[in-house]
């Protein structure tokens, strides 16, 4: 009977331990599962962002978003806010989505050079596309020829144009003619024609010409401009006043050039439109070339 009696006690407090066991196992289930769903703000790349793009930049052109992400999902050290980071660019491109972490942004001041300039040269940056810039083939130790095409405007100052110099002999003739010289004697007032009409004396515009031979690329870069805060600076006068969020993404691509390549090349910027082709590593003989114009095209 005792026996019976113990063998009972002891079963009513196995089962109260196993009651209690599986009370303190579901609560503990419960809260991994509570803690796990609990969501944590976390700064994320809502577009790609170019390689060396600011943290001001990324902010004020919308390049990032603050989402919610379980614990589970977090990156290690991923950030929740950027204010410690305002003076901080891009150490490379952060694709869309990615979370963003300390080790993807860095000091401006921190960051070297990629770059130097070779002794007797100077770097110029110039803006490309990916037309221009060959499919964004171009990489940092590439060779490039610079091809420019120029279409002197009207009021620009263009010295031997073929049309300029053929109506300025019709205007002299009918002045001589005018005056009785007779239209047979040139005089001196003018060159001979065939000495003016010779296609080394004069330059067909539109014109295209491989300008530089042989150019170091030193470095690609990219900068994120916020459209709508141009917009504001403008006072409205970008695009008659319809602002547009939308970010703009600005190419260029760093040269290594001479002086005199330098004056060529911020010319050809600011009055025609340049083209980079890509060369062998080793380069290109430099050769002779005419030029090509509605003249000789079909040659």
């Amino acid at each position: 009977m005792r026996i019976r009696i113990v063998l009972l006690i002891l079963a009513i407090i196995f089962g109260i331990a196993a009651v209690v066991g599986v009370m303190i196992y579901i609560n503990n289930v419960k809260s991994s599962i509570v803690e796990e769903e609990e969501l944590f703000p976390v700064v994320v790349a809502a577009l790609d962002i170019p390689k060396d793009t600011k943290v001001s930049d990324m902010v004020g052109s919308k390049l990032i978003e603050i989402r919610d992400f379980p614990r589970k999902y977090l990156v290690e050290g991923s950030l929740s806010s950027l204010d410690n980071y305002t003076d901080y660019i891009a150490r490379f491109e952060i694709s869309a989505g990615e979370q963003i972490t300390p080790e993807k942004l860095g000091k401006i001041e921190e960051i070297r050079i990629a770059f130097t300039v070779p002794q007797g040269y100077m770097a110029i940056s110039v803006p490309y596309d990916e037309i221009r810039g060959i499919s964004n083939l171009i990489n940092p130790g590439d060779k490039v020829n610079v091809i420019a095409t120029f279409t002197p405007g009207k009021d620009d100052l263009v010295l031997f144009n073929k049309d300029i110099v053929t109506q300025s002999l019709l205007d002299i003739k009918e002045s001589e003619s005018s005056s009785g010289q007779a239209a047979s004697d040139p005089g001196t007032s003018w060159f001979p024609s065939e000495q003016i009409l010779d296609e080394d004396s004069y330059i067909v515009y539109p014109q295209t010409k491989i300008l530089l031979w042989n150019v170091d690329v030193l470095y690609i870069g990219a900068k994120v401009i916020n459209s709508e805060a141009e917009e504001e600076k403008s006072g409205g006068a970008l695009s008659g006043g319809t602002k547009n969020a939308e970010p703009e993404e600005v190419k260029t691509v760093t040269l290594a050039v001479t002086p005199e390549q330098a004056e060529k090349l911020v010319f050809s910027e600011e009055l025609g439109r340049v083209w980079l082709a890509l060369v062998p590593a080793e380069g290109i003989d430099e050769e002779t070339t005419p030029g090509r114009t509605y003249i000789n095209i079909i040659e």
